[in-house]
């Protein structure tokens, strides 16, 4: 084999664009899969018979699998290549999809969306990781690319949901289609050369490792990762029922979800030239910014139907940015390897499972305007996190063990 082949951080752009290009198809399931239970909520409840505070156990354990996912992940792509173990995930995942519009009773649709929270979980730790290691240095305009095609699936989701509810009269059908588009990207991934890694995760120059030395700040951006993609799916997973509740249509209802993650997409495209121009901390500033005037409109008048749509599509173009740009900065103050990856990742999981849960905890006591209230109090603890991560110094010798390992890839 070449070396050109073993080293694909080495190869021309556009070779390496061929390979991100399979990452972001893999990205447009991902996004489909991590918010297909809001749109299609409605019809598993009805499917199994459940409530909505029994319903909303399927994103706990979709979160949990994910968990499990990422923490599998870490050792997975340390130890295999990485466009081995995608194409495996991609094919587990569509054969668990594709059981979900036959699944009765909430015990199976728990346990089966908890299954299906693993593959997810090792798909997006492996797009975070290897588009890192395929891009080093020159990585913020193709991971916010990364996310604007998660962004595409997340956005087109609801509105597939909505078609398949016309034309068959059960939206969860619509996970068929979602797992028969699996296949061909798994195909297409396990034919293409793996990044190789840049020895991040190696024993570091003062002999400990990466997770070790960088302990503190890894903690902190893991709960920054919790407080901002909680609040992401808390309002994602939710945003549906609420407008339902306040517009009385389940078809405005759904095209006010699918507006979010519209606001999502074009947030993520507008964020891939500023990503190049603006640090990931002023990103990050902005984003903040804009997610909390967004959901003050909301709170502020929450009877009103053009504010639920300013501030639904305000906020989703707003938060747009996040989870790349949270990527960006923590690949400036340490390296980035797959365990890395995997606890940032696994810190959003756990408040992409806490939060909606504790939204479908709220909602029937306390009304609708909980989802804003738990997603606000996200995004003002995720501000202050902020302020603590950038806080934190850069090590003496981090800027020269990054060079060191972008010449020796």
């Amino acid at each position: 084999m070449s070396p050109a082949a073993t080293l694909p951080s080495q190869l021309p752009k556009a070779r390496k664009l061929r390979i991100a290009a399979a990452y972001y198809a893999t990205y447009v399931l991902l996004g489909l899969m991590l918010t297909c239970i809001g749109p299609s909520l409605d019809a598993l409840q009805a499917q199994s018979g459940s409530s909505t505070e029994a319903i909303a156990l399927l994103f706990t354990a979709n979160s949990l699998g994910y968990i499990a996912g990422s923490l599998l992940a870490g050792r997975l792509y340390a130890r295999l290549a990485g466009n081995r173990v995608l194409p495996a995930a991609l094919l587990i995942l569509a054969l668990l999809t594709f059981t979900v519009p036959w699944l009765g009773s909430l015990g199976l649709l728990v346990l089966v969306f908890g299954l299906i929270g693993v593959p997810l979980g090792v798909m997006d730790v492996g797009g975070n990781t290897l588009i890192v290691w395929l891009y080093r240095g020159d990585v913020p305009p193709y991971m916010n690319a990364l996310h604007l095609f998660f962004g595409v699936g997340a956005f087109i989701g609801p509105l597939v949901f909505d078609r398949f509810a016309v034309a068959t009269g059960n939206p969860a059908t619509t996970f068929w289609l979602f797992a028969a588009l699996m296949v061909p990207v798994a195909l297409w991934l396990v034919r293409l050369p793996s990044p190789d890694s840049p020895g991040a995760a190696r024993a570091t120059a003062d002999g400990r490792s990466v997770l070790r030395r960088y302990a503190w700040l890894i903690g902190l951006i893991a709960v920054f990762f919790f407080m901002h993609m909680g609040a992401e799916l808390a309002f994602g997973g939710w945003i549906y029922t609420y407008a339902d509740e306040a517009t009385g249509s389940g078809t405005t209802a759904r095209l006010v979800n699918s507006a979010f993650w519209g606001g999502l997409v074009v947030g993520r495209l507008v964020a891939i030239p500023l990503a190049l121009r603006l640090s990931p901390r002023s990103m990050l500033q902005l984003d903040l910014l804009g997610a909390v005037l967004s959901l003050a409109l909301l709170i502020t008048l929450p009877d009103s139907t053009p504010a639920l749509w300013i501030g639904t599509i305000g906020f989703g173009f707003s938060i747009a940015s996040m989870i790349a740009s949270s990527f960006n900065l923590a690949e400036r103050r340490m390296p980035i390897a797959s365990q890395v990856s995997s606890t940032f990742l696994i810190g959003g999981s756990l408040g992409s499972m806490t939060l909606p849960w504790l939204v479908g905890q709220l909602f029937v006591p306390y009304g609708r305007l909980s989802v804003m209230y738990v997603t606000a109090a996200a995004m003002l603890a995720a501000w202050f996190l902020l302020a603590l991560v950038v806080r934190q110094k850069r090590r003496p010798g981090e800027s020269e063990l990054a060079q060191g390992q972008a010449s020796s890839a």
